[in-house]
C-alpha cells in the first residue's frame, strides 16, 4: 500500500508534501507550546509550505525523497526558529522530531484509509480525495495526540533546559532513526547503492553534532560530580572540624573545672605564706617556696597534657597513606614536633598517572623521618613539618616543609648516589634517599631541595611530577655546593 503512494502522480505528492510541511509546523509550535502566533504569521507559514511542497515535488524528479527532506529540515529550522526566537540547536532539534511525528501520522493514516479502501472498495489508491482524507486524519491524529494530558505542555526536555539533556538526545536519535527507516522501508525495491551509501552519509552527518553535543554533556555531568564530590568532601571535613572543637572545648571546660580548685589551693597556700614571712626564717622560706613551685610547675605540666589533642589530619581516603601520615603524626608527637598536612590536589589522579600507592606510601615514610632527625638536631624552637599535595607551576607536586638543620653539602652531592648520612644513630642510614632517588627515576620526577623558603621553614624537599627526571638545589650556597662537586654531577643550581 505504502509503496503505491510513494509512486503517485505529482499531484498527490504535492498533497503530500503540503500536508507533512503544515503537521511539521503545527506539531513544532506544540513542542514549545508555542501559542503567541498571529493570524499574518500563520497565513505566511501556509504560503511557505505551500512552496516548499511545490519545490519539493518538482526536485522529486531528479533526486531522492530522503535528500528533499533533510534539506526542508534545516529550511523550516531556520523559519521556524525567526518566528519562535528559539536557539539553533533547540529549533534543529524541535523540527528533527515534528518530521518524524508527522511522517509517523502519515505512514498510520495512509494505512487506515487504504486498509478502508481495499474493504469497501469505494476509491482508487491514487484519488486525490484519498490523499485529502489521509491529510485530514492525519491532522486529526496529531490534534488528539497533543490533547493527551502528558503532551498537553508540550515536549518539556527541549523547552525547558533544566530537564535531563540525555533523553533530549535520545529522543533526536530515535526521531531520525524514524525518518531514515520511513523512507528506507518505503522505497525498499527501488533503493540503490548510490541512493544508500547517500542515506547513510547524511544520517552520520546529523548523527555527528548529536555525538558532540552528548561528548559535551559527558564532560559536564563528569565535572559536576567531580564538585559534588569536592563539597562532599569539604563538608565532611567542617563536620570533622566543628566536632574536634567541640570534643576539645568540653574537654577545656572540664580540665579547667578540675584545676581550678587546685589552682585556689595553691593560692591560698601563697597567701599565708606572705603573711607568715616575717615569722619564719628564710631556710623555712625557701623550702616552702620550693615546695609550691614545684607543685605549680606539676599542675602546669599536668594539665598541658590533659588538654592537648592531636589534630586530626585531611584523609585522602587511600588506606596506606592515611596509615602512613597518622604513624608519622605520632612520632611527630613524641618528638614535640608540629605536624601538619594539607591535600590540595586529587590524590587519586597522581597514583593512577605518575606514581604507584607502595611508592608514595614510601617515599612520605622516608622522608618524613629524616624531616624529624634534622629537626630533631636543631636549636630551632619552631619544630614543625608541613605535608602538601598540590599543583605548583602546572605540576603536581609532593613537599615536605620542615625546621630542622640544612643538608651537608658533601651528603647534597651524593644524595641517591651513595648512603650518606650525618645522623646514624638516629636511624638515617642514607639508604632513604637511595630508594627516593630510584622511585623518582622510575616516575620520571625531578627532586627539588628549596633552602630558600620565605617562611619559618628552614627548607621544603619537592617531589615535581613534571617528566623531566632533575635533582635541582635552591640555595643561598650554590657558589659552594657547585665549587665542591667535584664529580660533576648533574645538579640544577638556582
Amino acid at each position: 500500500m505504502i509503496n503505491n503512494l510513494l509512486t503517485e502522480n505529482s499531484l498527490n505528492v504535492l498533497i503530500k508534501f503540503i500536508q507533512i510541511n503544515l503537521c511539521l509546523c503545527y506539531v513544532y509550535f506544540k513542542i514549545f507550546k508555542y501559542s503567541n502566533i498571529k493570524r499574518t504569521q500563520q497565513i505566511l507559514l501556509i504560503i511557505i509550505a505551500i512552496v516548499l511542497a511545490f519545490s519539493a515535488t518538482f526536485f522529486k524528479l531528479y533526486t531522492s525523497n530522503i535528500l528533499i527532506s533533510i534539506i526542508l529540515c534545516f529550511i523550516y529550522s531556520f523559519i521556524l526558529k525567526l518566528f519562535t526566537k528559539n536557539k539553533n540547536l533547540n529549533s534543529l532539534s524541535a523540527v528533527i522530531i515534528s518530521s518524524a511525528i508527522s511522517y509517523i501520522g502519515f505512514t498510520i493514516s495512509a494505512f487506515i484509509v487504504f486498509t478502508t479502501i481495499t474493504l469497501l472498495n469505494v476509491l482508487y489508491y491514487d484519488s486525490p480525495i484519498c490523499s485529502i482524507i489521509i491529510a485530514a486524519l492525519e491532522f486529526f491524529l496529531i490534534h488528539m495526540l497533543f490533547r493527551m494530558k502528558r503532551l498537553k505542555d508540550g515536549f518539556q526536555f527541549i523547552s525547558n533546559k533544566s530537564q535531563n539533556d540525555y533523553i533530549d538526545i535520545f529522543i533526536l536519535i530515535l526521531s531520525i532513526i524514524l525518518i531514515f527507516l520511513y523512507f528506507y522501508i518505503g522505497n525498499y525495491n527501488n533503493i540503490t547503492l548510490p541512493y544508500l551509501f547517500t542515506g547513510l552519509f547524511l544520517f552520520v552527518l546529523i548523527v555527528i553534532p548529536l555525538l558532540q553535543r552528548s561528548f559535551n554533556i559527558y564532560h559536564k555531568q563528569k565535572l559536576q560530580t567531580k564538585a559534588l564530590k569536592d563539597y562532599e568532601q569539604e563538608l565532611s571535613e567542617t563536620k570533622q572540624k566543628l566536632a574536634t572543637a567541640l570534643e576539645e572545648k568540653q574537654k577545656l571546660v572540664k580540665s579547667n573545672h578540675e584545676f581550678y580548685h587546685r589552682q585556689a589551693a595553691l593560692n591560698k597556700k601563697l597567701d599565708d605564706l606572705r603573711n607568715q614571712n616575717q615569722l619564719i626564717s628564710n631556710a623555712e622560706f625557701a623550702e616552702e617556696y620550693s615546695n609550691i613551685l614545684n607543685r605549680i610547675n606539676n599542675l602546669s605540666a599536668e594539665y598541658d597534657i590533659k588538654t592537648y589533642t592531636i589534630p586530626n589530619l585531611t584523609k585522602t581516603n587511600i588506606v596506606e597513606i592515611d596509615d602512613m601520615l597518622l604513624y608519622m603524626q605520632s612520632e611527630c608527637v613524641k618528638n614535640n614536633i608540629e605536624f601538619i598536612f594539607k591535600l590540595e590536589c586529587d590524590i587519586n589522579y597522581i597514583i593512577e598517572n605518575f606514581i604507584s600507592k607502595s611508592q608514595l606510601e614510601t617515599l612520605l615514610g622516608d622522608l618524613i623521618r629524616n624531616a624529624i632527625i634534622a629537626i630533631n638536631y636543631s636549636s630551632n624552637n619552631f619544630k614543625s613539618i608541613m605535608i602538601v599535595l598540590g599543583i605548583k607551576d602546572e605540576a603536581y607536586e609532593l613537599s615536605i616543609f620542615d625546621s630542622g638543620i640544612e643538608f651537608e653539602i658533601e651528603t647534597l652531592l651524593n644524595l641517591g648516589i651513595q648512603p650518606s648520612s650525618t645522623h646514624l644513630n638516629d636511624g638515617g642510614t642514607g639508604i632513604g634517599f637511595i630508594t627516593t632517588f630510584e622511585t623518582l627515576h622510575s616516575c620520571n620526577a625531578s627532586f627539588i631541595i628549596n633552602e630558600i623558603t620565605n617562611n619559618n621553614y628552614t627548607k621544603s624537599l619537592e617531589i615535581r611530577f613534571d617528566n623531566k627526571n632533575e635533582y635541582i638545589i635552591v640555595s643561598n650556597r650554590k657558589e659552594k655546593i657547585n665549587e665542591m662537586n667535584k664529580s660533576n654531577r648533574n645538579i640544577i643550581l638556582k
